[in-house]
């Protein structure tokens, strides 16, 4: 039960990290230059965080949980990058199926970011586990 615990917290502070400084030095100036007239002058908070529960979530469920059982940071690596490309995948070809001004640059970037940030999620956090896991063990 600690493992899963240690990977929880390991895992969600890895991906509010990596998209913490995504959101502040890169993705504000791309997705006002790209899509800007969508944009709300402040972001809804509600439902950011909402994503963020809920992202988190899914990453614990489909990424870390099998990693850290199967003790393979390969498996978290992989399935992380997996349910990244998917989820990102889903929000933006959904939007470019259905906004008139989505971006296909948006899509390939935001798919990319995704794909990069849960996978390295998924592979940090299983690393990790594995190592404070074995290091209890040895003590």
């Amino acid at each position: 039960m600690t493992r899963y615990l240690i990977a929880f917290a390991v895992m969600a502070a890895c991906f509010s990290a990596l998209d913490f400084i995504w959101l502040g030095t890169v993705a504000f100036s791309f997705y006002e230059a790209e899509i800007g007239q969508l944009l709300l002058a402040s972001p809804n908070w509600n439902a950011g965080l909402s994503f963020y529960f809920m992202y988190l979530i899914g990453i614990y469920y489909f990424v870390v949980y099998p990693g850290v059982k199967a003790r393979s940071w390969l498996k978290g690596l992989v399935n992380g990058a997996a349910f990244g490309f998917i989820a990102y995948g889903t929000y933006d070809l959904t939007n470019m199926a259905t906004l008139k001004d989505w971006s296909w640059t948006v899509v390939g970037v935001d798919m990319a970011w995704g794909t990069f940030a849960t996978g390295l999620t998924g592979f940090v956090s299983t690393f990790v586990t594995g190592r404070i896991m074995a290091r209890r063990a040895r003590a």
